[in-house]
C-alpha cells in the first residue's frame, strides 16, 4: 500500500469531540493507505505558551499560574471525556507530567529574568506533545495499534531556535529508521508537528507553519504517495469569502500557485511548507476534518487544463510603499543592490517592487515591517542622506496590495486590459503596479479603503469557474458585465 501522511491542524485536534472524529479519519484511511499522523496543539494552546513564557520573563509569577492551570484543565478534561476509567489515569499521567515540564520551564525564566532561544524552543513545542500523546492512546484504546512519536527524535534540523531548517539527509535516516518498522508493523506513528532537534538533541522550532513543515518534511523523506492536511476549511478558496460573496472552493492549484496565496496572506500551506512536498513531486491535498467526506484541493506540480487562467484574488489590507531616489547624476544600480541585499539579511519580506527610469525604487511591504525598514534605510545610508546623494524616503500608508494569481495566465492575451479596465471602472486610482517574470502573479496597490470592493470586482471580473460548497454540488460564478455597485 501507498504510504500517506496525514497532518492535523489545531482546530482538527481542538477539543475531545475533534480528537474522536481524527480517530475516525485515520481509522478509515488504514483501508487504503500505510499512515503517518502529524498533530498540532489543541487550538489556542501555543498563544498561551507564549504569553506564559512573556509573563514568566518578566516575574508575572501569578499570572504564570494561572494560564498553566487553564491548559492543565482544558488536557484534563478531553482526557476525561475520551479514555474508560482504566486508560484514563495513565493517559492523565503522561499528559500531566508534560504540564508539569511547562510549570517547571515558567518557574526557572521567572527566576532568572530571561528566556534563551533554546528554552523557549523546547516549551513551544510541548502543546504537539501533548495532542500526540493523547490521539495516540485514543486510537489504541479504540483497537488501532498507535504509538508516540517525539518528532525530535526523527527531524534533524540546525540549530537557529525559532525557524530552524531541516538537514533532510540526516532526516532521512532517522525517520525512516525510527517510522518505517512502526508502519510496516501495522502501527500508526503519531508524530509532534512544529519541532525537530539538533544533532546533538536540542528541540528546535520550525516557525510558522511549522506543523505543516513537519508533514511535509516526514512525506518526503518517507517517499510518501500523498499528503493530507486536515484543517477547518473547505481547501482553498478563490478569495475571501468574508470580502467575496461567490469565492469559490479551488478543485486544483500547483505548488507555485500555494506559494504566491500564502506570500500574499491567503490561509493555504506556508510558503516554506510547501517546498519539500514540490521538491519531491507529492500532491498535497487540503482537507476539512468537520467534512471528511468530501474531497477538497489537490495541491500538485503542473497546471490542469481549461478552466479560468485566474484562480484567485487575495489581498494584503494593511501595507506600505516606500520609494528611495537617487539624484539624477547619480547611478543607483549600487545603492539599490545594497539596499535589497541588507532587506534580505533582515528578512523583510516584501511584496513587490518596481523601479523607475527617473532613478527610484519603490516597493511594497506589510505595514509591520515599515519602521524596521526606514530604520534599515537611514543606518545603511548615513553617509549618502548627509551628501545629499539620496532624496528623502517617501512614505504612503494606508495602502492594501491585490494579488491576481494564476499560473495559466501566462500566454493569455488580455488579462491586464480586463484587470485595469475593471479597477478603473471602480474609479480607484492604482498606486503602483507589478508583474512578475513568470506571468504567475500581477500586483498592485490601492488605497486601502478601495480594498474590499476592488478584490470583489476583480474577482468577478476574472474568476469564471465551478464553485464547489459543502454538499460538493457545483454551480457556476459568472463575470458581471458591468461594474458592481456598492
Amino acid at each position: 500500500m501507498s504510504l500517506l501522511v496525514m497532518k492535523f491542524g489545531d482546530t482538527s485536534v481542538g477539543s475531545a469531540e475533534c480528537i474522536r472524529r481524527a480517530a475516525e479519519i485515520v481509522r478509515s484511511a488504514q483501508e487504503g493507505y500505510e499512515v503517518v499522523v502529524v498533530v498540532s496543539a489543541m487550538g489556542g494552546v501555543t498563544d498561551q505558551k507564549v504569553e506564559a513564557l512573556h509573563k514568566a520573563k518578566t516575574g508575572s509569577a501569578s499570572d504564570v499560574e494561572t494560564i498553566c492551570q487553564a491548559l492543565r484543565k482544558r488536557h484534563a478534561a478531553a482526557v476525561a471525556e475520551l479514555f474508560s476509567p482504566g486508560a484514563r489515569e495513565a493517559v492523565a499521567a503522561s499528559v500531566g507530567g508534560v504540564m508539569d515540564r511547562l510549570a517547571d520551564v515558567c518557574s526557572g525564566v521567572t527566576k532568572v529574568a530571561a528566556l534563551p532561544p533554546q528554552i523557549s524552543d523546547m516549551a513551544l513545542s510541548l502543546g504537539e506533545e501533548m495532542s500526540a500523546r493523547i490521539l495516540a492512546a485514543y486510537l489504541e484504546q479504540q483497537g488501532t495499534p498507535a504509538a508516540f512519536v517525539d518528532s525530535g527524535k526523527c527531524i534533524v534540523t540546525d540549530g537557529k531556535f525559532g525557524e530552524a531548517t531541516p538537514d533532510f539527509d540526516a532526516t532521512t535516516r532517522a525517520a525512516r529508521a525510527l517510522l518505517m518498522p512502526l508502519v510496516s508493523a501495522g502501527t500508526v506513528p503519531v508524530v509532534t508537528g512544529y519541532r525537530g532537534a539538533t544533532p546533538s538533541g536540542q528541540l528546535t522550532t520550525l516557525g510558522r507553519g511549522g506543523s505543516d513543515y513537519s508533514a511535509t518534511i516526514l512525506g518526503a523523506v518517507l517517499a510518501a504517495g500523498e499528503i493530507w492536511i486536515w484543517t477547518d476549511v473547505d481547501g482553498v478558496l478563490s478569495a475571501d469569502p468574508r470580502i467575496t460573496k461567490n469565492a469559490a472552493t479551488l478543485d486544483e492549484i500547483t505548488f507555485n500557485e500555494a506559494v504566491e496565496l500564502s506570500h500574499y496572506g491567503a490561509k493555504v500551506v506556508h510558503q516554506r511548507a510547501i517546498q519539500p512536498a514540490r521538491n519531491a513531486a507529492i500532491p498535497v491535498w487540503i482537507k476539512n476534518s468537520f467534512h471528511p467526506e468530501v474531497a477538497r484541493t489537490r495541491i500538485g506540480s503542473n497546471p490542469s487544463a481549461g478552466g479560468s487562467p485566474v484562480k484567485a484574488v487575495t489581498a494584503v489590507n494593511r501595507a506600505s510603499l516606500i520609494t528611495v531616489s537617487t539624484r539624477q547624476d547619480v547611478h543607483p544600480a549600487e545603492i539599490f543592490g545594497r539596499l535589497l541585499m541588507r532587506l534580505a539579511g533582515e528578512h523583510v519580506d516584501l511584496l513587490f517592487s518596481a523601479q523607475s527610469a527617473q532613478n527610484a525604487l519603490l516597493f511594497a511591504l506589510r505595514e509591520t515591517d515599515e519602521r524596521n525598514v526606514l530604520d534599515v534605510i537611514r543606518r545603511l545610508f548615513r553617509t549618502e542622506f548627509s551628501h545629499g546623494v539620496l532624496e528623502p524616503v517617501k512614505v504612503q500608508r494606508n495602502v492594501a496590495v491585490i494579488a491576481v494569481l494564476g499560473e495559466a495566465m501566462k500566454g493569455t492575451p488580455g488579462i491586464l486590459a480586463r484587470l485595469f479596465s475593471t479597477v478603473a471602472e471602480r474609479e480607484v486610482s492604482v498606486m503602483a503596479v507589478a508583474q512578475g517574470a513568470s506571468e504567475l502573479s500581477i500586483c498592485f496597490a490601492v488605497p486601502a479603503q478601495a480594498a474590499n470592493q476592488i478584490v470583489q470586482s476583480v474577482h468577478d471580473e476574472l474568476c469564471v469557474f465551478a464553485a464547489r460548497g459543502p454538499s460538493d454540488v457545483r454551480s457556476s460564478t459568472r463575470r458581471a458585465p458591468h461594474k458592481v455597485e456598492s
